[in-house]
């Protein structure tokens, strides 16, 4: 019980200093896919879209929709773009107390101060009414095969149980040459481990918790949420028999100032390119 409570102390702490980071990340995150998508998608003003893992802050949904997609976004979690009563009940019966609590908390003292900062740093104007957020697993869809045009996913296929079903899944409810576009956080890399101690390697690189703990000692193994440790090499033949591959790159490189020559060679079954990229940019065509 101690070490969760200092974990939520700890995303109270992270939250309350850089919520304005967080949209700035965000926003650049979103930049950043709809660079990769152009040559393929050039815009997305009426398009189909979906977004698997929107979550508790809905800003992928939100910014698909304000540049005119039909999106809808889905989580394994019940989500809302409100703070009315009813929503933390809910919470609590599907997704426990403690989610019901840490989603009030970051509503009543964040999500304001988020959204200005998002709102500031979008080129178009945010829209938030009629958003289609439902509580659905990536595994397991209730919409229709080639329904959608594009499929996106920030960061969250490190948290689904079942990949293979999960791009199957994808698979089928994409139109024949619809795109899909995920990002996936590696679990090597520094931050892999999801403890908030290492948010920012290299921008506040943690005082308290070994880089790469979650690969060595694993002596603070509390994060947030399941991660299935899957590498690179896992992933990829997993989508290369589903999808055609158009994109396969590295999201970013990070931590490069902390992996030491001991470091290095107590993970020498991991190559450094591993340790140091974070993630992984696939865009996927259904054939």
């Amino acid at each position: 019980m101690l070490s969760r409570l200092k974990l939520y102390a700890s995303q109270i702490h992270w939250a309350r200093r850089y919520t304005e980071r967080y949209a700035a990340d965000h926003w650049m995150w979103y930049q950043r896919m709809r660079t990769t998508l152009k040559p393929y998608l050039p815009e997305v003003c009426g398009i189909r879209a979906m977004d698997i893992g929107c979550g508790l802050l809905q800003w992928q949904t939100i910014l698909l929709h304000s540049e005119g997609a039909r999106v809808t976004g889905v989580d394994t979690e019940y989500v809302r773009d409100d703070r009315r009563p009813d929503k933390y009940w809910k919470i609590w019966r599907t997704n426990g107390i403690e989610r019901a609590i840490k989603t009030a908390v970051w509503d009543y003292t964040f999500r304001n101060r988020y959204q200005q900062a998002l709102r500031r740093l979008s080129s178009f104007p945010l829209k938030r009414k009629q958003l289609d957020l439902r509580q659905h697993a990536a595994e397991r869809l209730p919409f229709a095969a080639d329904t959608f045009d594009l499929v996106v996913s920030h960061e969250v296929f490190e948290h689904i149980q079942d990949v293979p079903d999960a791009v199957l899944e994808l698979r089928r409810v994409l139109r024949p040459g619809g795109l899909a576009y995920v990002n996936i956080h590696l679990f090597p890399s520094i931050s892999g481990g999801h403890h908030m101690e290492w948010k920012f390697p290299d921008f506040e690189p943690s005082r308290k918790v070994p880089a790469w703990d979650h690969l060595r000692k694993r002596q603070f193994p509390h994060h947030p949420s399941w991660l299935n440790e899957m590498r690179e090499r896992d992933y990829r033949p997993i989508f290369e028999q589903a999808m055609e591959i158009l994109v396969w790159e590295a999201s970013i490189f990070e931590g490069e100032t902390q992996l030491t020559p001991e470091i290095a060679n107590e993970l020498s079954d991991y190559p450094r390119d591993e340790l140091l990229k974070k993630g992984l940019i696939i865009v996927a065509r259904k054939p």
